[in-house]
């Protein structure tokens, strides 16, 4: 029974109180708290409480011993009531301040930076986009991944995302090798060639770089500082994103014959 009712949001010591007025009848401070195991004081305010709960009365007094009574446990029905309509209140009340609330968090976005070391730390970090919700950028230099320790990964990681229905659109940079699981464009697979020269400075990527969601995700493919470092960060990653959109606006389509792509673009 006490379990039952401290599950309607009972205190221990209300509910103790509680039943024993329920068993005692009409009853002074010291039998009651007597017959609940609780203190005088603690006594005192637990009756206040049950009070305002509407489940105890201060029925009459003798000569200056106050009597209280509990009410019929149906007010305990009322008493769930009560506290479901607070409850109410309050939902409507965040759902009305929360906009604000999520202003300042935006205002104080503060990223956090993970990364893990060598081959299989850059694997565990790299998987992370598979439970993307939203499409996925990239930035890519296959040869990054066109090694022994990373070529059988990369194909099980695109088969991966295929199956779990993650778009991903991808510039790729101007390499004469290329995966052959990149011949063609695909529903969930878009890409375009990049030249080195309209992305200064990237010809050392060797590895790539993905932004979804609020993250922005760094590969490291080359040795010896072989890592993945994912940076969880909204401002960033709407930044990133939206160079990435410029950066695909000049990209050349890869439905043009590969041949013909890398004459026109050296």
């Amino acid at each position: 029974m006490i379990e039952q009712l401290k599950n309607l949001g009972l205190e221990e010591s209300e509910v103790q109180v509680y039943l024993a007025l329920l068993e005692l009848g009409p009853s002074n401070v010291s039998e009651i708290t007597k017959k609940a195991g609780v203190t005088r004081t603690l006594g005192y305010h637990v009756l206040e409480k049950l009070g305002w709960y509407g489940l105890v009365d201060q029925t009459s007094s003798k000569g200056k011993k106050k009597i209280y009574s509990a009410q019929h446990p149906h007010r305990l029905l009322q008493f769930v009531k009560n506290k479901k309509n607070v409850w109410d209140r309050k939902v409507k009340d965040i759902e009305s301040y929360l906009p604000n609330l999520v202003s300042l968090y935006k205002i104080a976005d503060k990223p956090t930076v993970r990364y893990q070391m060598g081959d299989e730390g850059l694997k565990n970090i790299y998987i992370e986009n598979l439970e993307s919700k939203t499409e996925i950028l990239s930035i890519l230099d296959v040869d990054g991944w066109d090694v022994p320790e990373f070529r059988q990964f990369g194909k099980w990681y695109i088969r991966e995302r295929v199956k779990r229905k993650i778009p991903e659109r991808i510039l790729m940079l101007e390499r004469e090798s290329v995966h052959e699981y990149y011949n063609d464009p695909s529903k969930l697979t878009d890409y375009k060639w990049i030249k080195f020269s309209q992305l200064p400075g990237i010809l050392d990527l060797g590895g790539e770089i993905n932004i979804f969601e609020n993250k922005v995700l760094i590969a490291i493919t080359k040795k010896p500082n072989r890592m993945g470092i994912l940076i969880e960060s909204e401002v960033l990653a709407n930044l990133i994103r939206a160079m990435f959109e410029l950066a695909w606006q000049v990209g050349i389509p890869a439905d043009r014959k590969r041949k013909k792509v890398l004459r026109k673009t050296k």
